[in-house]
């Protein structure tokens, strides 16, 4: 799935082009009727003028539930990725859209994700137009914004959860919603609320110079994305830019 030229990349995020709902014995009853898209995560560690091996994936295992905590997880991004590569670990990032069908069961969801041994969490802003997201997210999307979800909501939501958390979240949102916002201030408030990465799908590399800065002012990690199809040249760019990990889009349009 991955160009053998390109060594320089260590983690990969893979999206399943047939994404489904989750469902699960164990999962709450309020969770059930929520879209929750499993992403697979491969982490590849590079190996000078060779291929790249995989870790030997071990036995999964719940977590006990977690005792609220006092502060937001201090563990970002590349220090999970890291952590799991001394540790020889693949990444559990599971994806969920906030406001789906509810903030309360997406404030729910976050808990029962970590507890159940994420790694990160991957959370989706709704969007009108998420035309980079395949059917499934889609119509997770439009189910929230019908519910009246905006970004202050989700914001509200995040702090009162994110410190019961021990592992980081990364927000998915496309543009418009920062834009309309301020850079600046879209990313100080992401700051506030203890997220530790972002994930913008529609901004091309040329255009993420603003993006990058006030992320990086507030700690805030910008993970880039590229495609099987992207010159090499180009996706060694965007591996140097990017933080946290390299966003990998396995599935290209048209969405069948």
């Amino acid at each position: 799935m991955r160009d053998p030229q390109v060594n320089s990349v260590s983690p990969f995020l893979f999206r399943n082009p047939e994404e489904k709902p989750f469902s699960s014995p164990r999962t709450i009853p309020e969770v059930q009727s929520m879209a929750v898209t499993l992403k697979t995560t491969f982490f590849f560690q590079s190996k000078a003028g060779g291929g790249d091996s995989l870790p030997r994936i071990k036995p999964f295992r719940f977590k006990a539930p977690m005792a609220t905590l006092s502060t937001v997880p201090t563990v970002g991004l590349s220090e999970t990725f890291s952590k799991l590569k001394q540790q020889g670990k693949l990444a559990f990032i599971p994806y969920i859209t906030a406001g789906d069908p509810d903030l309360s069961t997406t404030a729910q969801a976050l808990q029962v994700l970590d507890s159940c041994g994420s790694d990160i969490i991957e959370l989706g802003v709704p969007y009108s137009d998420p035309l980079a997201d395949g059917p499934v997210i889609q119509a997770a999307a439009t189910r929230s914004l019908a519910r009246g979800t905006n970004f202050d909501k989700i914001v509200a939501m995040l702090k009162d959860v994110v410190p019961q958390l021990s592992c980081p979240i990364a927000l998915f949102s496309y543009y418009n919603p920062i834009l309309k916002r301020g850079v600046e201030k879209f990313m100080i408030t992401l700051k506030d609320a203890g997220i530790h990465g972002l994930v913008v799908p529609d901004v091309p590399l040329e255009e993420t110079g603003i993006l990058r800065k006030e992320a990086a002012s507030n700690n805030v990690e910008l993970v880039l994305l590229t495609t099987p199809t992207t010159p090499i040249p180009r996706m060694k760019a965007i591996v140097e830019a990017s933080e946290g990990f390299v966003y990998l889009v396995s599935c290209l349009f048209p969405f069948s």
